[in-house]
């Protein structure tokens, strides 16, 4: 009897150990000033990443907003040595929408994947792009009156070549140009409202464009752009009451959302 008591006891022990191991969640840096660090070493960024094996390292005016798997959110502000298990203790109480909540969750899940892909840099991505795109980033929606278009050359040629193409008539443009950045209009003319475009850059006038990257840029109209930040708005309200600025609304809404204003 004794050895099946304490056979059933190491059983629950073990349960408990191993639950507590399992249902450990990382943590996601969703803002932050100044230079909080991990374990005194690691500077922390938007999109860092918090285990449980690390501490957190606030000195003055330094600030910390994390995201977890569920979307709930941890601020810390005061200047302190943290340990992962402390991080519960500071839930930012926030009312949230289920619009809201959803979002949180998929920018935790958006900033795991970021993690997972940089993990598996050194073996999944072996392919060195010449010139990397940089803005508009891919499937961005914009109602600007102006896009601006922005690449970094590592090549050795300064006369480049862009190409936009319209993705419903098919028409292809191409401009020459020097530097790494153009901005176009949306007049009727080469941008048009309520229209998708693919656009990449080439050092070579007449390259293979099933071996170049595109980005996919959507053109709103003023009624679809208007539209797109109502869908949005409990978010952008939810923003503001955690202190976010205009400029630090309209970074997030862009990178998360992928609804830009150039």
């Amino acid at each position: 009897m004794e050895r099946i008591f304490l056979s059933r006891l190491v059983g629950v022990f073990f349960f408990f150990i191993t639950g507590s191991v399992c249902f450990a969640q990382n943590y996601y840096v969703f803002k932050k000033r100044g230079k909080p660090t991990i374990n005194k070493t690691e500077t922390l960024n938007r999109g860092s990443v918090f285990s449980d094996a690390d501490t957190l390292h606030l000195g003055e005016n330094d600030y910390v907003l994390f995201v977890n798997k569920i979307g709930d959110l941890f601020e810390i502000s005061k200047s302190n040595i943290y340990a992962f298990s402390a991080i519960t203790d500071y839930k930012k109480k926030i009312e949230k929408e289920s619009l809201t909540q959803k979002y949180f969750v998929y920018v935790w899940q958006q900033f795991t994947n970021q993690h997972k892909r940089k993990q598996e840099a050194g073996v999944v991505y072996r392919e060195e792009r010449n010139i990397a795109l940089i803005t508009p980033i891919d499937s961005v929606k914009t109602g600007s009156p102006e896009v601006k278009f922005s690449w970094n050359n590592k090549t050795d040629k300064e006369d480049l070549f862009f190409f936009l193409r319209d993705l419903k008539t098919k028409h292809l443009s191409k401009i020459g140009l020097t530097g790494n950045a153009l901005t176009l209009s949306v007049d009727n003319f080469i941008l048009k409202p309520g229209q998708s475009y693919e656009w990449s850059v080439s050092e070579f006038p007449f390259p293979n464009l099933n071996e170049l990257q595109f980005n996919q840029l959507n053109v709103l109209t003023k009624e679809e752009y208007q539209n797109s930040l109502k869908e949005i708005n409990a978010i952008i309200i939810a923003f503001k009451y955690l202190g976010f600025s205009e400029a630090e609304i309209q970074e997030v809404i862009c990178s998360d959302y992928k609804l830009c204003s150039f």
